[in-house]
């Protein structure tokens, strides 16, 4: 693994830079629990990598086209992988492996290439899954946690991620795959880098100034899970699943570290679920399983943080990306010039972040340093107030040339004006304004090209500063409109676009009742 340079001071991880591990199960898993955040750091820029330690050869079969499937665990197997090959291409995510095979499936440090099975489930008493009487000879949940951490482990030396991703202990509603895969990656991580205080620490392999993984596991809230499973919310009495009897999702018991707003992803994710059409299927903003029951495709995906397993929450989350949990060291150069301005005890300082969580997880007290972000929002520069003035001029220019044109329309012989340049103009400054918002996640650029827009309007307003502007801006109720509705667009967006809220009251649910 990569060895980082030791330094006091830290900086926030970019996407461009960022190497993320997730680790799943079974196909479908990842699309249904991190699809969404997978999209949106792959098209940031960020290296993905997607580990799956079986090919699902114990799931259901949805459907009388693939009905031939279910039963034949190495012809279901083969489907599923081509399935999976399609989920990850619609999130954009190119590096995929499966656990074991050959060495990018860790299968290397003397360790042999194998192949881990779909272990299957049945539901318990209490609702939730749990370990089949019966499962094959070569079923994930047959191997010792230590066995398959030792291939998790290789496959995080190869990738050298900054974050790892992978399932809360109680696995989403209970598969025993889930829940082994958990136990393994907790365990492989702790094998790399041992947490302070605990045995072998001193003697680790990996100096001490190589920045550990930070570890994040995918969680949902009981609240969130209760809302994507409501049959009320508008649009499900259209797809014609069934309502859940009970809710099947164990709710996330340690505090909620990141709550990632994937809206703009919400796409790709539901094309990567309606890719495992053996186990998915997707209605508009809904889905089922095999069973038939539906849930709303969330466009929120929450983490919970191994560093801080509860009941006190990180002090500085929840952050509004998963890449914000990590701190990387500053280079010598930049160090010397900046300080870090977190305060005493603020996580992230130091390169014990990830062993620690994985310590706390596995059930040791973790140090009190671990790896954020310097604050919930990004930094704004000048660049970006530069690039929100140009955006800001651009549709200004355009608006104000615009808006007046319309065309009047017969309607039962009476002439109805439809402004159409007014409307064409609010949808470009709507447009403009949400490229901002979601680039920078920054109220105040947003304001600022608002106010540059109504600026402009107003300036090509004044006849005594700009001869003949009065006739591009009028005393007419559309340009009126055109002068003042660029602020109440961003005034609206402020108190509606999630990306610029630093905490949601009522975030959009996601589940993890996934059957595979």
């Amino acid at each position: 693994m990569t060895v980082r340079p030791a330094a006091a001071a830290t900086r926030s991880l970019s996407a461009a830079e960022a190497r993320v591990l997730f680790v799943h199960a079974h196909p479908d898993d990842e699309s249904i629990l991190t699809g969404g955040t997978m999209a949106q750091l792959a098209a940031a820029g960020a290296a993905v990598t997607l580990l799956t330690a079986t090919r699902g050869e114990g799931g259901e079969v949805i459907g009388e086209e693939h009905a031939a499937l279910f039963g034949d665990r190495p012809g279901l197997a083969a489907h599923r992988e081509t399935e999976l090959a399609a989920a990850v291409a619609a999130l954009g995510v190119s590096d995929h492996r499966f656990l074991g095979a050959g060495e990018a499936g860790g299968a290397r440090g003397g360790l042999p290439a194998r192949r881990f099975e779909d272990s299957g489930m049945e539901w318990g008493p209490d609702g939730h899954a749990r370990e089949p009487a019966e499962m094959p000879a070569a079923a994930l949940c047959r191997t010792p946690v230590g066995e398959v951490a030792a291939y998790i482990r290789e496959v995080v030396r190869d990738v050298d991620p900054h974050l790892v991703i992978t399932y809360s202990d109680g696995g989403g509603y209970g598969h025993p795959d889930h829940r082994h895969v958990h136990r393994a990656t907790v365990e492989a991580l702790r094998g790399i880098v041992p947490a302070p205080g605990e045995p072998g620490a001193a003697a680790a392999a990996v100096p001490a100034a190589h920045t550990p993984p930070v570890l994040l596991f995918a969680d949902t809230p009981a609240e969130v899970a209760a809302q994507a499973f409501d049959p009320q919310r508008p649009g499900f009495d259209l797809t014609g699943f069934a309502p859940a009897e009970s809710i099947p999702t164990i709710a996330a018991e340690a505090p909620i570290s990141v709550i990632e707003d994937v809206s703009a992803f919400a796409g790709a994710k539901a094309m990567a679920m309606a890719a495992h059409a053996t186990q998915v299927t997707v209605a508009g903003e809904f889905f089922a399983l095999s069973n038939g029951v539906g849930q709303h495709i969330g466009d929120v995906e929450y983490y919970t943080s191994a560093a801080f397993p509860g009941p006190v929450p990180d002090p500085h989350g929840p952050y509004e990306s998963v890449l914000d949990t990590v701190r990387v060291p500053l280079a010598p150069a930049a160090a010397a010039g900046e300080r870090d301005e977190r305060g005493p005890g603020a996580p992230g300082s130091d390169a014990a972040a990830g062993a620690a969580g994985a310590g706390a997880a596995a059930g040791t007290t973790a140090g009190s340093d671990s790896a954020d972000a310097a604050g919930t929002r990004r930094k704004v520069g000048v660049g970006a107030a530069i690039h929100a003035i140009i955006v800001g001029v651009l549709i200004g220019a355009l608006g104000t040339a615009q808006h007046l044109n319309a065309t009047a329309v017969d309607l039962a012989g009476q002439d109805v004006v439809v402004p159409w340049g007014l409307v064409l103009a609010l949808v470009l400054v709507t447009a403009g304004l949400w490229h901002i918002a979601t680039l920078y996640r920054s109220t105040g650029l947003v304001v600022l090209t608002a106010a540059v827009i109504s600026g402009i309007g107003f300036l090509f307003g004044q006849p005594a500063l700009l001869p003949g502007s009065d006739l591009l801006v009028t005393g007419s109720l559309r340009s009126i409109t055109w002068i003042f509705a660029p602020m109440i667009i961003a005034a609206i967006l402020a108190f509606t676009l999630p990306a610029l809220r630093h905490r949601r009251s009522a975030p959009e649910p996601q589940s993890s009742a996934d059957r595979n």
